[in-house]
């Protein structure tokens, strides 16, 4: 870990990608879709969803490429890339204060829909980060690291769904995934701007 974090400031960005990890509940994965069936989803038009989340999430590598072309900066494009996740996030948690089910609905799946770009986007951006600016004889080394992260954050978003497991508390599971979402773009802005032009 010493010589991942060493890596200053591209360690941050690796750490920030990781903490998307938290966010499990907001996108179409088992939990999500259990919490939609108990709100009364059929399967069908779940599964139509989920489908378009994945094509969404397969827009993300067109949006990485019409941002980074556009921008030249890979810490701006980054920044874009989780700052839009957030964003559309944003409407997801902001659907369980909405009182109407169907319209609490609708901003619940439009959020998860549109933040897979940004998602996929930002994946791509901080890989090629640590690509070019990782020496090459311990890339491997902090690559390992990254993927400890990344299976770390998960088992805790896993872990919080084992106190959270009552559907009536799935707001409070999904404001941990948006919580973590949220601090990894802090994380993110902190550490590179206004480094972003030295990158």
């Amino acid at each position: 870990y010493q010589v991942y974090f060493d890596q200053h400031p591209i360690c941050w960005a690796g750490f920030s990608l990781s903490l998307l990890y938290l966010n499990v509940v907001l996108t179409f994965g088992a939990i999500m879709t259990a919490y939609l069936v108990w709100l009364g989803m059929g399967m069908g038009s779940i599964g139509f969803w989920r489908g378009m989340a994945s094509a969404a999430g397969l827009a993300g590598t067109v949006f990485y490429h019409c941002i980074s072309t556009r921008m030249g900066c890979l810490v701006d494009v980054g920044m874009v890339s989780i700052s839009y996740q957030f964003l559309c996030l944003s409407a997801c948690y902001a659907s369980f204060f909405i009182d109407d089910v169907s319209a609490s609905l609708i901003a619940l799946i439009a959020g998860v829909i549109l933040s897979r770009p940004g998602l996929w986007a930002f994946d791509i951006a901080v890989t090629q980060l640590m690509q070019e600016h990782v020496p090459a004889p311990i890339r491997g080394l902090v690559g390992g690291v990254q993927q400890s992260m990344n299976a770390f954050f998960t088992l805790v978003a896993f872990s919080i769904g084992l106190f959270l497991s009552d559907p009536t508390y799935f707001h409070l599971y999904a404001g941990t995934a948006y919580f973590g979402v949220g601090l990894a773009v802090v994380f993110y802005a902190y550490n590179f701007y206004p480094r972003s032009k030295n990158q």
